[in-house]
């Protein structure tokens, strides 16, 4: 029996994306983000708020839209072009993740709905902050 899972797609650094909807919570404008002084690798910077919001950008630098992602006891947000839609798989559908990652940040494929998209994995995400 296959069971569905409704993703978030999106879009960074030319490529499609998406995430489980499980793990996101909201969509922000990166309008107002503001750069943190020696931040990590991958951190964008933070949007104000009360905490506020630290922001990732391991996909690709730039991009007009936060996805706030929550995963364990850690939300975040995550820098992409666009946030494209909801669309539902099946976990049939769903492919291994591609060889010679640095690190874990796909952990699966869809071709399913034409081009490559590829699924990310929020623990992963989380491990860059």
């Amino acid at each position: 029996m296959t069971t569905t899972i409704t993703m978030v797609c999106f879009q960074a650094s030319g490529a499609a994306y998406c995430l489980a909807v499980g793990d996101t919570r909201a969509v922000l404008r990166s309008a107002g983000m503001i750069s943190l002084p020696a931040p990590n690798p991958d951190v964008a910077g933070i949007i104000p708020g009360d905490p506020p919001l630290t922001v990732i950008c391991p996909l690709g630098t730039g991009g007009g839209q936060i996805l706030v992602i929550e995963t364990g006891q850690q939300t975040f947000g995550l820098q992409v072009d666009a946030v494209t839609g909801l669309r539902t798989v099946g976990d049939s559908d769903i492919h291994p993740a591609p060889r010679g990652q640095d690190r874990q940040l796909i952990c699966g494929t869809i071709d399913a709905w034409g081009p490559l998209v590829l699924v990310t994995n929020a623990g992963a995400l989380a491990a860059r902050l």
